[in-house]
């Protein structure tokens, strides 16, 4: 069975590490992408399987107060992960911006920029999965042609063009019609 995580449970998961990772030595935390991010920070969505993090500090210590954290919850091991984190662009001309939503000066909660989630996502357009994310985002940053988005893929990803798949998304949304720009939802209360 597979477990999914609303905006509110992805809270209490990020409480929960919150909680664990204070008893590190030295600053850490985690830098989120993917669904959850979109959930934390940008718009309303459907639930997510898991958090994609890069970790902050001694990676190893995070993710295994993650998996710490699923053995009390029975979640699965992996709620926590760092497997996307190769999808993050850190070498173009537009280096992804962080925006804090958790700091204590011990632990650090961030999640990716508008503009580096609709570029992860258009590298991994997945049919099905991501084309309503990749609308939401285009929506909030404000990119309204396929060259807008072209360009910005490739200040990100300066070595790759945009994908033949992603360009097709790209076309079908443009078709449509960009939504318009969805409510944020609050900043998560991750308590004191």
């Amino acid at each position: 069975m597979t477990t999914r995580f609303d905006r509110d449970g992805l809270i209490d998961g990020l409480q929960q590490l919150i909680v664990k990772l204070r008893e590190s030595d030295g600053p850490t935390g985690v830098r989120i992408i993917g669904g959850a991010a979109l959930a934390l920070r940008y718009f309303e969505r459907e639930s997510t399987v898991d958090i994609d993090a890069r970790p902050i500090g001694d990676a190893e210590r995070v993710l295994a107060a993650g998996k710490a954290i699923a053995a009390v919850n029975g979640w699965p091991e992996d709620w926590l992960n760092a497997q996307a984190s190769g999808f993050i662009p850190d070498y173009g001309t537009s280096a992804t911006e962080w925006h804090t939503l958790h700091d204590d000066g011990t632990v650090v909660i961030q999640v990716a920029s508008a503009e580096a989630m609709l570029v992860m996502k258009l590298r991994a357009n997945r049919p099905g999965r991501d084309e309503r994310d990749i609308a939401n985002l285009l929506a909030i940053c404000d990119v309204t042609t396929l060259d807008d988005a072209e360009t910005l893929y490739e200040s990100y990803y300066p070595a790759d063009l945009l994908p033949d798949r992603a360009v097709r998304m790209v076309e079908r949304i443009l078709k449509v019609g960009i939504p318009e720009t969805p409510t944020a939802p609050p900043p998560p209360d991750f308590g004191g």
